[in-house]
């Protein structure tokens, strides 16, 4: 085994010295080829990506552009902005560019106005101008009774009369709603609600901008108020139609108001709301409503924070714009200037233009527009990436100033930072990155422009692994064949030697007249028959197996009657052995048909199995010869009861000079050819031979062979 050893060495150093080593030279030359080029790779892929970035903050600025283009015509075309058609003109202008979220005047360097914006509510005392109140409220005696049995008396029906003679004697419109809304309101203190609710009705149709003293419109109080009336009367379907309305009239702007005014009736139409819907057992339409009602609460939640957003700019953002852009970096030739302006959290990308005002306009106003970020975020410049960005290994984050992600792709950022950049002016104030995935190993040989060098480095590859492995299966091989074929002359000629000396210790006793009786006699002409046999059965196996090696074995195929061979051939087997105490009982199947075969291939397959469970059969002298009829094949079985096979082993029992692996059965005689012999001549015959077996419950070996055959001649 040591010289085995160093065989197998001393091939493969000679393989890796003369093959592998110059391989392994042109796979490393291969190998720094496909660095260079990728390398070249890495360098257009970051050339790519700048120019990428160049084009999207082109793209972007170009959209700004665009829109500031369009606002200074649209300040050209107009002489006066106090006129409807320009605050039509700036409604517009904002339709036709999302982009724009408001337009705005910067007056004498220090006010800011927005004509044209929609706002929800007004900052405390701005409306003060329209709360105009009715003087004849406090010298009308009529009026001034009515109050005294409403709130003092609480004698509702006269009230109700001096009121209305009130109202009969004034053409005061202002007065005439206030009078109305007093009717109105001690109807529903009488609980002449039906009477009420008309009254209420008639306010929302004739005085519905009416304001009172503290300078609420009347038609929002008796729209609350008749909203109210139809859930005391069970109404509910006019009731939630009323307050629904309502909200929606003050998300659309139908009054001004002041922002305490327009939170206050904000609140308590949303818990009317409320009210109605927490009830048990609405009507089936009535639970339509709560879709339009969310609808309505995310559009005022909406608006809301637009107009907050805007009032502050309007309240905080004059220092910082005139500090930024003064009148002084006034540029005909670039009459726009861009800035960003932080209020709180709140971020303005503000475009100011200094244009040439004209005699009609004062040479200090100065027209400016607010950029939408969430649209420049997620229309403009998404637009633009999309476009751009075409690999979907490339990944991008836009950034704020702070390092917060503002916007990034699909596929999560990953590899590593290849192009960072700010865009045009720092307008807006983003950051711009790409990342680039670290392709893999495999992945850069693939797209390599000289993937030649790939192919020729996975050619050596296979080259050297392929002729590593022949080698060391072939010499593996030839070492373990030499091996086997020693310890078979070893063991074949133990095999012959046993016999050999019995016959001729026998043969010397019986010649010699040493055998005291006939008894004993007779014994000793038994063990001279057995070991005669053996040799015989021994010098077939050798003889059938160096043919079938050579390939010089015929077959003489006829129709043999496999009863009565496997009757004659157990009774020889059984008065052979008989001496030892063996058992072979058989179990036949009746009508067993006759087979086509060579029967003394066919005979010497069977007794080389039946031979197999002697040997193992351990100390169970019993074995059990079987035959039946399949579908299309006859089984032949021999079982024994002796030490089985481990199930690692089974396959590999029929490979030549195979021997089982553990101390008990390698103490067993035998030349490791039998099972071999019968799998060849098995296969000879069209079938198949299988085993079954657990250790120490013995082994059962069944041969198949076909019923029908044709001729085959000689093989």
């Amino acid at each position: 085994m040591e010289l085995s050893g160093k065989k197998r060495k001393k091939i493969l150093f000679l393989f890796l010295f003369g093959i592998g080593l110059p391989s392994l030279l042109l796979g490393y030359f291969a190998f720094r080829g496909i660095q260079n080029d990728q390398a070249l790779l890495e360098k257009r892929k970051l050339d790519d990506h700048r120019r990428t970035a160049e084009q999207i903050i082109l793209s972007v600025d170009q959209s700004i552009s665009e829109v500031e283009n369009a606002f200074v015509k649209t300040l050209s075309d107009q002489e006066n902005s106090d006129e409807p058609s320009f605050l039509r003109s700036l409604e517009d202008f904002k339709n036709q560019y999302p982009l724009v979220e408001d337009a705005f005047l910067f007056q004498n360097a220090d006010d800011i106005r927005f004509p044209a914006a929609e706002l929800l509510f007004f900052p405390k005392e701005s409306l003060t101008d329209s709360a105009v109140s009715s003087k004849q409220s406090s010298r009308n005696p009529n009026f001034l009774t009515a109050q005294q049995l409403e709130f003092r008396q609480k004698n509702y029906r006269n009230a109700l009369s001096s009121y209305k003679k009130a109202m009969e004697q004034t053409k005061n419109l202002q007065f005439k709603g206030e009078c109305l809304s007093a009717i109105a309101r001690v109807q529903k203190k009488a609980k002449l609600f039906e009477e009420a609710i008309e009254s209420y009705k008639k306010i929302t149709e004739d005085y519905s901008q009416v304001r009172i003293t503290d300078g609420i419109p009347l038609g929002l109080a008796a729209r609350l108020e008749l909203g109210l009336l139809y859930q005391e009367v069970s109404d509910i379907k006019n009731s939630i139609e009323t307050h629904i309305g309502l909200y929606r009239s003050l998300i659309n702007i139908e009054w001004l108001l002041e922002k305490a005014a327009y939170a206050f009736f904000s609140q308590a139409v949303k818990e009317s709301i409320q009210d109605i819907f927490s009830q048990e057992s609405l009507p089936s339409e009535i639970a339509t409503f709560k879709e339009t009602y969310q609808n309505l609460l995310n559009e005022e939640q909406d608006r809301i924070e637009q107009t907050e957003r805007l009032l502050l700019f309007q309240q905080m953002a004059a220092t910082d714009i005139q500090a930024k852009i003064p009148p002084s970096t006034s540029d005909p030739s670039n009459p726009v200037k861009r800035c960003i302006v932080e209020i709180g959290r709140n971020v303005y990308f503000v475009s100011l233009f200094h244009l040439d005002q004209g005699e009609r306009r004062n040479p200090q106003d100065r027209w400016g527009i607010l950029l939408s970020a969430s649209y420049l975020k997620d229309h403009l410049l998404q637009k633009s990436l999309q476009n751009h960005v075409q690999s979907e290994k490339s990944s991008w984050i836009i950034r704020g100033r702070e390092g917060q992600t503002v916007l990034a792709s699909e596929n999560v950022p990953s590899g590593s930072l290849i192009v960072r950049t700010n865009f045009t002016g720092n307008f807006p104030d983003w950051i711009l990155e790409f990342y680039h995935e670290e392709p893999r190993l495999f992945e850069a040989f693939l797209t390599s422009r000289r993937g030649i060098y790939f192919y020729i480095f996975l050619l050596i590859g296979g080259i050297l692994i392929f002729g590593l492995i022949l080698t060391v299966r072939t010499v593996s091989h030839e070492l373990e064949l030499a091996r086997m074929k020693s310890d078979f002359v070893s063991t074949i000629s133990h095999e012959f030697k046993s016999p050999l000396t019995s016959i001729r210790q026998l043969a010397e006793m019986l010649h010699s007249g040493r055998v005291p009786s006939e008894e004993r006699r007779q014994k000793y002409y038994d063990v001279l028959l057995e070991q005669s046999e053996r040799l015989s059965l021994l010098t077939e196996n050798v003889l059938s197996f160096a043919k079938m090696e050579e390939g010089r074995e015929e077959f003489e195929f006829e129709l043999v009657d496999i009863v009565k061979l496997l009757k004659d051939l157990v009774s020889t087997i059984q008065d052979r052995i008989r001496h030892e105490g063996f058992e072979i009982r058989m179990e036949l199947e009746n009508s067993l048909p006759s087979l086509k075969a060579d029967s003394a291939a066919i005979s010497q397959a069977i007794s080389n199995l039946i031979d197999n469970a002697i040997k193992y059969s351990g100390g169970a002298k019993k074995i059990i010869v079987s035959a039946y009829k399949g579908v299309q094949y006859l089984d032949i079985a021999v079982k024994d009861f002796g030490v089985g096979i481990k199930k690692e082993e089974i396959d590999k029992v029929f490979d030549r000079f195979y021997r089982g692996g553990d101390e008990l059965t390698r103490t067993i005689k035998g030349s490791g050819l039998g099972l071999t012999l019968v799998k060849q001549i098995v296969e000879a015959h069209s079938g198949s031979v299988h085993v079954e077996s657990n250790p120490g419950d013995g082994s059962t070996f069944s041969i198949k062979l076909p019923i029908e055959k044709t001729d085959r001649g000689k093989k």
